[in-house]
């Protein structure tokens, strides 16, 4: 690329840059990790309150619970995984099978 070329690049990719930072899409906000934060502390302060047998049923619970969400959404990627071989392994059927007997015909 020539040196002008190269200036126009970074110049609209500074102009991008700016457009950016300016967009309101893009803005954090603080108020909604603070009620992140407060709301991890009142569930820890709770689950230190409780018992012993009650922390250890807490936590089997909350294990199962995220084990349960886990393998869901493994099973979800999975199912995915195996429509997109499937989708593939019918596209090499159709374009062996049907396209070869289409051109056939296009040339009687």
């Amino acid at each position: 690329m020539n040196p002008q070329n190269n200036f126009k690049w970074q110049q609209a990719f500074g102009e991008l840059k700016a457009k950016l930072e300016r967009s309101p899409l893009i803005t954090q906000n603080s108020d909604s990790y603070q009620a992140v934060g407060t709301f991890y502390n009142q569930l820890l302060d709770k689950f230190q309150k409780l018992p012993k047998p009650g922390q250890v049923a807490a936590f089997a619970v909350g294990s199962i619970i995220v084990l349960t969400v886990f393998n869901s959404v493994v099973q979800l990627i999975s199912a995915l995984m195996t429509l997109a071989v499937v989708g593939v392994l019918i596209y090499i059927a159709y374009k062996l099978a049907i396209s070869p007997q289409s051109s056939n015909t296009n040339d009687k």
